[in-house]
């Protein structure tokens, strides 16, 4: 049985400016769907990291073309590009982080920790979480994708060692456009061991990937999510499959310590020494 306090709040839907405007001539919800499910290529790739919408390639690509993997910083007026897997599905295009078939390793304190249901039992620092690269050197965020698109209602977020940073909720529309659905303070309050942070709003698209950001040097030490529920319309929570971070304590080697996680949560857990820490 966990043992976590569960906080809600319910906020109204806030849009990005400069995003969609809905008009005209804009690909539909069905058409999107089946443009993402073609992009997969069979489910080939998965992780979509950026989606651009470069109408003018349909001369060059036609309406498909599977690029592979480039390493392209720049294209077409979009810079700061990640390398990636290109598929080509008119009018956009999709980079992929993954091949699909290629085995990946659980890391400690991986963003794939953060992937799946819930499975850190107690509060404190535990390698079963997503953890950031450092405690509170920069502001952090983590990028979850999910198997399909579904009309979301809510988010559900597992924070398990020093929770009360997240301050700010985006989803994805299917044309790649990140949506703002709420800003705020985190419902689960700053020195709780751990908690169950939940935000309700009401969009009118549906959505497979939610960026959390994390306020990292507003609450100290590092700020560790164990999962993400995204909760549709009908009451269904559905977890991610793929995770992307900001950065995380698994670059630095963390994933190769064994940490024991203890049989009853500390009230105060104290950091555990990092390798590589001053």
């Amino acid at each position: 049985m966990k043992q976590f306090a569960r906080w809600l709040l319910v906020v109204p839907l806030i849009a990005l400016p400069g995003g969609s405007s809905g008009g005209e001539g804009e690909p539909s919800a069905p058409r999107l769907q089946e443009a993402l499910r073609k992009a997969r290529v069979g489910g080939k790739y998965e992780m979509l990291l950026l989606q651009l919408e470069v109408a003018g390639d349909q001369e060059k690509y036609a309406d498909f073309r599977d690029l592979g993997r480039r390493d392209v910083r720049t294209y077409a007026g979009h810079t700061d590009l990640p390398a990636g897997y290109w598929v080509y599905v008119a009018p956009y295009w999709y980079i992929w982080r993954d091949l699909s078939a290629t085995p990946k390793p659980a890391r400690a304190w991986g963003p794939e920790q953060a992937t799946g249901p819930p499975d850190t039992p107690g509060a404190g620092d535990i390698q079963t979480a997503w953890a950031s690269l450092t405690p509170d050197g920069q502001d952090e965020w983590l990028l979850l994708e999910y198997a399909e698109p579904v009309v979301p209602a809510s988010v559900v977020v597992h924070e398990t060692y020093n929770p009360g940073a997240l301050v700010r909720v985006t989803v994805f529309k299917l044309d790649g456009e990140e949506v703002e659905v709420w800003k705020g303070k985190d419902p689960t309050p700053v020195g709780s061991p751990r908690g169950e942070s939940e935000v309700t709003f009401k969009v009118g698209f549906k959505t497979n990937r939610v960026r959390l950001y994390i306020n990292s040097r507003a609450v100290p030490g590092w700020n560790e999510i164990d999962a993400v529920g995204l909760c549709d319309t009908a009451g269904k929570t559905h977890w991610a499959r793929s995770a992307h971070a900001s950065s995380t304590y698994a670059e630095q080697g963390g994933g190769g310590r064994a940490f024991v996680i203890p049989a009853v949560p500390p009230p105060a857990p104290a950091p555990r020494p990092r390798e590589g820490k001053p």
